[in-house]
């Protein structure tokens, strides 16, 4: 029992030295000195575009943030499912009481069945241009720019070896509910994991219309589930690569239950199965550690009960020291992108001891959610997207079987619930 209590401490030390590897460089990127300013007459002529289904908690203050961005010559569209989805009398009405004028408001007319109903819409939106654009910036509206967030996305794409620029979402709800902490933690593991690969993230990207035509995105997009995820391939082919910009981190601050956080992990499981390369190994080291985990902490309780106390140590410090190492680098890289949020103007709140002792206890639970939810989407063929469902053959084989309106009532707008 020693010598297995003693494999099972060194292996979750080897994981801890892992994540260690992994997280760091993330951290040290937010101490990077920020890009110089360039110039207006050096940006180029942009369209960001914002594809809308369903009313998200923040749209409003999304919407907002996109009209007064910093930025000498852009224009948003945004693509709503139809004219009788809530989110369509928000945004019309912010316009209005703006007054903007460098904005159009379209619904979703080609609603492709062979790919997402985000796919369609980009797909609508990117030829609808003229020929005077030079840049594409996307965006979720589960996320609230900050004044200079364009300027900053565009910038770097002066150096033409970037095919495309991205930020990530970092959740930060109040942590009221266990869904919300274990979805924290779980997004932790993969802005990690994206930052490591040089993956993109849909919510907060760019990248010059030329590249995205030689790239054959469209093309992409119109038979795929996921915008984002077949990106990073695409530009391989072209011998261009994904730039990171810390500076871009969104904050998204919905909360989540127990559900719509199996259902989220779910959906982002499955699309890394789809479209990453590296998916096989990512989960083989999950499944590891979970496995891992379990077999130490029934060890434990084993030994304690055989009042075997050297194996007991073992094991028990083990596990303690894998947590509390894990909540250290969670600690570390919120507090890393929190200074690049508060610079970017928005306000942010240290973690309470009780979120802490929570976060604790969160750890071992979310490994354990996100390796089910790993193992459920292995021969999961179907998936429901805010009350769409799509049938999935291979991942660029996809057809859209239900579709239906918007459902969501205007009286969840105050409610900081994500959508799904």
């Amino acid at each position: 029992m020693n010598e297995l209590a003693i494999a099972i401490f060194g292996v979750l030390a080897i994981f801890v030295v892992l994540q260690t590897s992994y997280v760091l460089p993330l951290v040290s990127s937010f101490r990077l000195p920020s890009s110089k300013a360039m110039p207006d007459e050096w940006l180029p002529k942009a369209v960001v575009i914002l594809p809308l289904r369903c009313a998200d908690p923040f749209l409003g203050d999304c919407v907002r943030a996109l009209l007064q961005q910093n930025y000498p010559d852009y224009k948003l569209h945004i693509i709503v499912d139809s004219q009788k989805d809530p989110a369509w009398n928000i945004v019309t009405q912010i316009i209005q009481q703006l007054g903007a004028t460098h904005v159009q408001v379209s619904p979703l007319i080609a609603r492709h069945k062979t790919c997402s109903l985000k796919g369609s819409a980009l797909v609508q939106a990117i030829n609808a241009l003229d020929d005077s654009y030079q840049v594409a910036a996307f965006i979720d509206a589960d996320v609230v720019p900050h004044s200079t967030w364009l300027r900053e996305l565009v910038a770097p794409l002066v150096d033409e070896r970037i095919g495309a620029t991205t930020g990530n979402r970092w959740y930060m709800p109040q942590i009221g509910q266990w869904g919300s902490l274990i979805r924290h933690l779980f997004n932790l593991g993969a802005v990690v994991s994206m930052y490591i690969n040089k993956y993109p993230w849909g919510g907060s990207m760019a990248m010059r219309l030329s590249v995205l035509q030689q790239a054959q995105l469209l093309k992409i997009w119109r038979h795929s589930i996921s915008v984002d995820s077949p990106v990073w391939g695409a530009l391989q082919n072209i011998g261009l690569k994904v730039k990171f910009v810390p500076t871009v981190m969104m904050s998204n601050r919905e909360e989540c239950d127990l559900a719509q956080c199996w259902r989220f992990i779910q959906r982002q499981l499955l699309v890394s199965r789809l479209y990453h390369p590296t998916w096989r190994l990512a989960f083989f080291q999950v499944l590891t550690f979970t496995s891992t985990l379990a077999v130490g902490i029934a060890l434990l309780l084993i030994a304690v009960a055989r009042s075997n106390f050297t194996a007991a140590a073992w094991v028990g410090s083990g596990i303690v020291g894998y947590i509390l190492a894990m909540a250290v680098l969670l600690i570390l890289a919120e507090q890393a992108v929190r200074r690049v949020i508060r610079a970017n103007g928005q306000k942010t709140q240290n973690f309470s001891f009780p979120v802490i002792a929570k976060i604790l206890l969160a750890i071992p639970l979310m490994q354990l959610v996100v390796t089910l939810a790993g193992l459920s989407t292995m021969l999961k063929r179907k998936v429901e997207w805010r009350g769409v469902i799509y049938q999935i053959k291979d991942p660029y084989n996809i057809q859209l079987i239900e579709h239906h309106p918007s459902q969501v009532s205007l009286s969840s707008f105050d409610s900081k619930t994500s959508i799904g």
